[in-house]
């Protein structure tokens, strides 16, 4: 068993819990046409899937901390519910989708950098919000450039967000890879479906 993997067991024994949940399906799920008029935009599935979560997760606890993929489909996903709680998200941008090209023999982590700033779209507007210094979108463009990212995101959720409930919306390449470096389990990550990951750690 892996230090890392010790730290999370340790970490969740003391009453913190973390649900995950993917962003719903967007056009671009649905089609499988990828451009930027369809990446972002859920289809009326993903606009199903969402209200569909929202009810499931007004059923739960409130949660402590949300934190939220910078991907406007990750937005869409969980506005309804933010709207419903009268509760504000933070936007964490190492949530960002990657790991999802071919994985090499070689598979490692090596570097990863940030570029372009984040915006909010005007939809949005009081739902999210940005933490100074942790407003630009990661560059991880390469497979190996993204382990990097997600031992980045597991290191930061550690030090920064691991105690109370706490809800994460974002993406199934960078999801799946966090949720194993986590607890040592690979799962599925399928649309708007939550990911109860402290029973993972049991």
């Amino acid at each position: 068993m892996s230090l890392s993997f010790l730290a999370a067991a340790v970490a969740f024994q003391r009453g913190h819990t973390l649900t995950f949940v993917r962003h719903g399906e967007t056009v671009a799920n649905a089609t499988g046409k990828y451009n930027s008029k369809t990446l972002n935009a859920l289809s009326k599935r993903g606009q199903s899937q969402a209200s569909a979560l929202t009810q499931e997760l007004l059923r739960q606890p409130r949660f402590d901390t949300i934190l939220v993929s910078p991907a406007p489909r990750a937005m869409g996903t969980i506005a309804p519910y933010l709207r419903a709680t009268h509760t504000q998200a933070v936007i964490w941008p190492l949530l960002y989708e990657c790991c999802t090209g071919r994985r090499p023999k070689d598979a490692h982590a090596t570097h990863f950098g940030f570029g372009a700033r984040i915006r909010i779209p005007n939809e949005f507007a009081g739902l999210f919000r940005l933490i100074p210094g942790h407003d630009r979108y990661p560059q991880a463009d390469k497979y190996n450039e993204g382990l990097c990212q997600v031992d980045a995101s597991l290191s930061e959720y550690k030090s920064l967000y691991a105690k109370g409930r706490v809800l994460m919306v974002g993406h199934s390449g960078h999801g799946g890879h966090f949720i194993h470096a986590l607890t040592g389990k690979w799962r599925k990550v399928e649309n708007a479906i939550p990911i109860d990951v402290s029973s993972l750690l049991h």
